[in-house]
């Protein structure tokens, strides 16, 4: 009998092509990668530090504003046996 080799080709020819393309696949992916990355980077450096100020000073307006808020709290607080109108002042001990 003869033996057939047809379908171990194919399945050969379909591996390689498989490998091949994921190979070439994974290469393209990178290189967007990098050059995405390279852009990135460029990029940083010139709009980073206005982002940068920007951020901290919304990060500084939104710590007074809860000191603020804070503050006003623990000046109307009430103790709980005080009658409605009258305010406790209460210092509370920060974690800073």
């Amino acid at each position: 009998m003869q033996r057939r080799n047809s379908p171990s080709i194919l399945l050969y020819s379909f591996g390689l092509a498989l490998a091949l393309s994921l190979g070439f696949n994974g290469f393209l992916v990178y290189e967007q990668s990098h050059r995405l990355g390279l852009n990135d980077y460029e990029l940083g450096y010139t709009v980073h530090p206005v982002n940068l100020l920007a951020w901290q000073q919304q990060l500084s307006d939104c710590k007074r504003a809860n000191e603020q808020k804070d503050s006003l709290i623990s000046r109307l607080e009430q103790t709980p046996n005080a009658p409605p109108g009258q305010a406790v002042i209460v210092h509370h001990m920060s974690s800073r």
